[in-house]
């Protein structure tokens, strides 16, 4: 029997990890078909573009299923007690299972009447982005709650950075919704999406637009530095600048194109004209999020390599795979544009996705670190600065399911003692967290004087 438990534990980590890279593919796939490739197959296969759309809409609508009946497995969490949690697993498969039906319905639109209704496209766009930024920010009270009990700078940064994400979420979705307003009812494969009319936007929201993709980026990048640098210490460091520095050039040539097409550089040299320049600037432009979302979710596959115990190491992965899933996900440049068919909706739709991966990942690795007193120790006694953030994240949880035991069972007595007496006074006693906070610092200072103690 625990033969057989370890066997399909295996199977569905290797399964998620396929899937991940399946989704990579579709990402990438989505965000530049539409602009180059199709274009080209059309000339050889007629309706080419719907043909692979229909097909990367079926396998995409498969993966995510499949991602939200076997995130939680992978982890072996079961459901919440809590009712936000029940709230939150009810409503985000409910939202994700809808996204999908609404995809799959614009794939039928344009198969049967070769168009699709832009509303339909707006809606799908909608509920990825609104549910995705509030589980973000679910996730960002957690690190909130961890940085303010156990204050570390690898907690701050990520805190900062989930809390950008979700706010980028908001900002993008009016943003692409300005654009959507001003477009005809129904998209036809007529309609060029270059040359046709589109609202006019201001000037503020796309400034704000662009600052809060360029923030959220930048801090990631940031967080994935603080907690990885401690292997520029142990290892070289021209080595090390130079593979995390990869993201930030990716994505700094987004900028520095424009600017060399504005000096008529690229003309100069003859690049404007090749073919080629045409399918790698669309190439570089649609995909530089998804190879910063691969940099930012492999730290945490590295954080997990010299983790021994197995669901710890899965939830650690499960946190990384949401960062490559969410960052990819993010296809606002081609929605705006209306194409036909609607490429970058199938990438969109892999934000909830992303996001539960996400918060799975992190809560299940807190619960496991909580729970284990074994765990933390061995978490506690080591030296390597990359497990800062889960010695905050134990502490932080096990004290918060301490403090809830405690006051649960104080509030029992208390309304007990309240019975048997004659008189009640008017409120509870609100010394309780005080003496548990007391506690946790007594055992914590117990704990750092035996750490001396066995170094020295």
């Amino acid at each position: 029997m625990r033969l057989l438990f370890h066997v399909r534990s295996i199977g569905n980590s290797l399964l998620i990890v396929i899937l991940l890279i399946i989704v990579v593919l579709l990402q990438v796939l989505d965000k530049t078909f539409g602009n180059t490739f199709t274009i080209s197959l059309g000339n050889i296969f007629p309706q080419a573009d719907l043909m692979v759309f229909g097909l990367m809409v079926i396998i995409s609508i498969a993966i995510q299923i499949v991602l939200m009946k076997k995130t939680r497995g992978s982890v072996k969490v079961g459901g919440s007690k809590s009712n936000l949690g029940k709230s939150v697993l009810i409503i985000t498969n409910l939202l994700q299972y809808a996204a999908s039906g609404i995809l799959a319905i614009i794939l039928l639109e344009t198969l049967l009447t070769s168009k699709y209704y832009v509303d339909l496209l707006e809606t799908v766009v909608g509920i990825n982005l609104i549910t995705s930024s509030v589980l973000l920010a679910v996730l960002s009270t957690r690190f909130v709650r961890t940085y303010r009990n156990y204050p570390n700078k690898v907690v701050l940064a990520y805190m900062v950075a989930i809390t950008i994400l979700s706010l980028s979420g908001i900002i993008t979705l009016i943003y692409v919704d300005n654009f959507l307003q001003g477009k005809p009812d129904y998209i036809t494969s007529d309609f060029n999406p270059f040359i046709s009319y589109s609202p006019t936007i201001s000037s503020d929201l796309v400034f704000a637009y662009q600052l809060i993709l360029l923030i959220s980026f930048l801090s990631l990048w940031i967080a994935t530095i603080f907690l990885t640098y401690h292997y520029a210490i142990r290892s070289r460091r021209i080595k090390y600048w130079a593979i995390v520095s990869i993201p930030l050039v990716y994505f700094a040539s987004l900028y520095m194109i424009p600017i060399l097409d504005h000096l008529d550089l690229l003309g100069v040299l003859g690049v404007e004209d090749s073919p080629i320049y045409t399918y790698l600037y669309n190439f570089f432009l649609n995909t530089v999020r998804t190879a910063g979302g691969i940099m930012f979710g492999v730290a945490f596959f590295v954080l997990s390599r010299k983790i021994l115990h197995t669901q710890l190491k899965k939830s650690i992965i499960m946190i990384g795979i949401g960062l490559i899933i969410l960052l990819g996900a993010n296809a606002s440049s081609l929605i705006i544009l209306t194409s036909y068919p609607p490429w970058g909706v199938i990438s969109m739709t892999f934000l909830i996705t992303g996001s539960y991966s996400l918060i799975i990942g992190l809560d299940s690795a807190a619960l496991y670190l909580a729970t284990d007193s074994s765990l933390r120790r061995i978490i506690a006694k080591s030296s390597q600065k990359d497990y800062d953030i889960l010695k905050s994240l134990g502490r932080s949880e096990a004290e918060r399911i301490v403090t809830d035991k405690i006051e649960n069972i104080s509030s029992q007595v208390y309304k007990e003692i309240q019975s048997d007496n004659l008189f009640a006074i008017s409120s509870e006693p609100t010394n309780v967290r005080e003496y548990i906070n007391e506690v946790f610092e007594e055992v914590w200072k117990k704990d750092q004087n035996s750490l001396r103690k066995a170094k020295d």
